[in-house]
């Protein structure tokens, strides 16, 4: 079974990979004529502020009851005993998102 660069398919798909192939090695060695404006002023991986921490507290499921999002504050999701701060995640996890109403379904009494 042999390569056939005879039909057009083929040379296009032969060129498309020499050129990327050409492109990975060799690659530009220009240089942007201006820096991004996102780091001018510089760039740092550090966020803003880190959420708050809570180490080694107990919950039960009465006082994890507060931190159901309402009212725009904290989230915390229990699985399996280990405590999850998912305030983040509020459209997906906050009270009448998609998580609620999937919880809903499973929940235990």
């Amino acid at each position: 079974m042999a390569f056939d660069l005879g039909t057009p398919i083929n040379t296009g798909i032969f060129l498309y990979i020499l050129y990327s192939v050409s492109r990975i090695v060799f690659p530009s060695t220009s240089k942007p004529k201006s820096i991004p404006h996102e780091f001018k002023a510089g760039y740092s991986w550090m966020p803003k502020s880190h959420p708050p921490t809570v180490l080694f507290k107990i919950y039960t499921p009465k006082t994890l009851e507060p931190f159901n999002g309402n009212n725009g504050g904290r989230i915390l999701l229990a699985i399996n005993g280990i405590v999850f701060d998912v305030t983040a995640g509020r459209n997906f996890y906050g009270p009448s998102a998609a998580f609620d109403l999937i919880a809903s379904l499973f929940e235990v009494c």
